[in-house]
């Protein structure tokens, strides 16, 4: 027979159930919904910039940066113009100086900053030597658009006491163009410096694929992409960055490489 008493323990234990049980179901909700939350931001992440298809900033500009310069002034014609490698052979002879590699280094920080001078980002370890001789040609509508490259001495652990090596190096100047851009308020501002990372990884993969499938070209140039600021926020030493893949084509194992810096 069911007394008030028992009546009332079964009343009080569905109510404590129902509380709890309603509990749970808020707290596996909430879960859920952030868990969407998350994966739905991840995918506008991605898909914004991987289904445009080569409509996207970083790929516009590693194909203009390609055929805009690159094919111009690293592959020879078989003319008047000579190449990168002619070019850098003429002034090891002239300055009697050795090129360590005879490659054009193109830097691809991620920040998308590149400073006028790249002694500014290697801690006074580079200073601008000389440059390659001048490319002139005559391109849309301009008569004698020049074209050169900069040699650039690094003296490991920035000591002046030892033999510099010679490269030719420079960043990719369509990154600084990036860069100044967001720097102004315009309507695409907030979506460039969302997806900036994005972008200049979108730009260094395309111009590697278009370099590499090159045979003119792939020879001549070597990309160096890098995170320009550490985990804690530092600026990086770029001189340190080309010295490592300057010592990885030359086959030297990373523990020499960094025995040098030491």
């Amino acid at each position: 027979m069911l007394t008030m008493t028992k009546y009332y323990y079964i009343y009080n234990y569905i109510q404590i159930f129902g509380a709890f049980t309603c509990f749970i179901c808020s707290g596996i909700s909430y879960m859920l919904l952030l868990i969407t939350n998350s994966y739905e931001k991840r995918k506008e992440n991605t898909f914004d910039i991987e289904s445009m298809k080569g409509l996207d900033y970083g790929t516009s500009m590693a194909y203009s940066y390609y055929y805009g310069y690159l094919r111009i002034i690293l592959p020879s014609t078989g003319s008047i113009n000579k190449g990168l490698i002619e070019k850098i052979e003429n002034i090891e002879d002239n300055h009697g100086i050795y090129i360590s590699v005879h490659k054009l280094f193109i830097l691809i920080p991620s920040s998308s900053y590149i400073p006028p001078n790249l002694k500014e980002a290697s801690y006074h370890w580079m200073e601008s030597a000389m440059n390659l001789e001048k490319e002139v040609l005559n391109r849309a509508g301009v008569k004698g658009r020049t074209y050169h490259n900069s040699v650039y001495k690094i003296y490991p652990n920035g000591l002046r006491l030892e033999t510099p090596f010679y490269i030719v190096v420079e960043g990719a100047t369509p990154l600084l163009t990036f860069h100044e851009v967001q720097k102004h308020a315009h309507n695409e501002t907030n979506v460039y410096k969302k997806y900036c990372k994005c972008i200049i990884q979108k730009f260094y993969k395309k111009l590697k694929q278009l370099i590499d499938a090159d045979p003119e070209c792939a020879d001549l140039c070597e990309l160096i992409y890098y995170n320009d600021y550490d985990n804690n926020g530092t600026k990086v030493n770029v001189a340190k960055v080309i010295l490592d893949r300057i010592f990885k084509i030359q086959n030297i194992t990373g523990e020499n490489a960094y025995n040098i810096f030491t």
